[in-house]
């Protein structure tokens, strides 16, 4: 399948009535393009036969750590969608059954979980193109630009999404460490 049959089938879901994919996997697969583009940037200019060895060596290093990046914030897409249909099932219990709430909060924690998962993983992204920005040759530092602003925008998306499902959990200090995590997000883009 080309690339842009791929991304049209992940916006018509997006667009589709059904509830999955939505938000959390919209700001995963924004930050999966983020790190992909600091990959590419790295990948480009380790390539280059004008790069200095000792920056290739450097690269190669970042390369690896962006490549298991990528790989995370693909597998957040998905299990956006899962956290989302577990949460769906645990609402289908019938209100009698004395298990219903606690899997219902369960729901909620692990789809609050997972958009706190991607927006640390995207920071931790943001991390690695710090450290290898000034190193991107210049014909494509552009790319690394538009991945920092990508993977900004991811977190802030997560943000909303933890958002949305703390407003909900009854666990205090569950709602306290999700809170947390949005304040040190809100300070990293």
């Amino acid at each position: 399948m080309e690339w842009f049959k791929a991304a049209e089938k992940f916006t018509q879901a997006l667009a589709s009535s059904d509830p999955t994919p939505g938000g959390g996997a919209a700001a995963a697969m924004t930050a999966a393009m983020g790190c992909a583009l600091a990959l590419m940037a790295a990948q480009t200019t380790a390539n280059k036969k004008s790069t200095p060895p000792e920056i290739k060596d450097k690269l190669t290093l970042h390369i690896r750590k962006l490549g298991a990046l990528k790989t995370q914030l693909n597998n957040f897409i998905q299990e956006d969608g899962a956290a989302y249909s577990g949460f769906l099932v645990a609402k289908k219990l019938p209100k009698e059954d004395s298990d219903r709430q606690k899997a219902i909060q369960d729901a909620l924690v692990y789809a609050a979980r997972v958009p706190t998962d991607t927006a640390t993983t995207a920071i931790t992204c943001l991390r690695e193109i710090d450290l290898i920005k000034y190193d991107i040759a210049p014909i494509i530092l552009s790319d690394i630009y538009c991945a920092q602003h990508l993977l900004k925008c991811a977190v802030r998306c997560c943000i909303e999404n933890i958002k949305a499902n703390v407003a909900f959990i009854k666990d205090e200090d569950w709602s306290k460490k999700f809170s947390q995590h949005i304040e040190v997000f809100l300070k990293s883009c």
